[in-house]
């Protein structure tokens, strides 16, 4: 009996260290986050996408303190990830309460340091028909892209682009027209989209501008084979599994 009072104590001193936890202590030094959000669901979501555990940013034992450099740069991408919802009007609510196209698992995918090429080539349809690949040749309509941009052939940009949204060509392009018209309105989007990526690298020193040089994001770390990227908010969730 005195051991389970024992470990009953135990677990709710731990609870109460946890950042909001559920019966214990309101939490502390909440600089971006609102006392009336769901803070343990938060800080869950955070630990899912990192991979990482609690102490990854926090100081064990005193949840509150700022001594952990980790827990400064979390700050930052909080509001790093309000800025990237500002490009995205069916985005609701200042993160992360509300729903939002991206957040922390959108670019982490359980990884603390995002990944940003695609493991795998993504083949069109002439690839699958045996045809040749096309000519390398100067890009036509190139609004933001160097004009040197390889946009056909082995390692070209739009390959890369295929492999992170796992799509053909005609994805943007399309309509029957010719590769450089703008009839089809994704190739706009998909003009807004490098213009985030060159806005989500500046955060980061050493980075180039998109696509030329070091890049912290490519269009993978989010969209890892989807058009429509995760994010906690249109994720799946499965069932509990059934009690035996």
């Amino acid at each position: 009996m005195q051991l389970l009072v024992f470990l009953l104590l135990v677990s709710m001193s731990l609870l109460a260290q946890q950042p909001g936890g559920r019966g214990g202590a309101p939490p502390k030094n909440l600089k971006l986050l609102g006392e009336k959000s769901d803070i343990p669901f938060i800080m869950r979501s955070f630990n899912e996408a990192l991979g990482v555990e609690c102490t990854y940013c926090h100081v064990q034992g005193d949840f509150a303190a700022d001594t952990n450099p980790k827990k400064e740069m979390a700050r930052k991408m909080i509001g790093m990830v309000r800025l990237i919802d500002t490009s995205f009007p069916s985005s609701a609510g200042v993160f992360p309460d509300g729903y939002h196209e991206v957040d922390c698992i959108t670019c982490h995918r359980g990884n603390a340091k995002p990944e940003t090429k695609a493991p795998k080539k993504f083949y069109n349809r002439g690839n699958a028909l045996g045809e040749a690949p096309p000519e390398q040749r100067p890009g036509v309509s190139l609004k933001l892209l160097p004009v040197e941009t390889h946009v056909h052939g082995a390692e070209s940009l739009m390959g890369e682009f295929r492999d992170a949204l796992n799509v053909d060509c005609g994805y943007c392009h399309g309509g029957g027209k010719p590769l450089e018209t703008d009839v089809n309105p994704r190739k706009d989007m998909a003009r807004k989209m490098i213009m985030l990526v060159r806005q989500i690298n500046a955060n980061f020193p050493g980075t180039g501008v998109f696509p030329v040089g070091n890049q912290e994001v490519t269009c993978y770390t989010c969209h890892r084979g989807d058009p429509h990227p995760m994010s906690v908010s249109n994720r799946r969730y499965d069932l509990p599994a059934p009690k035996q």
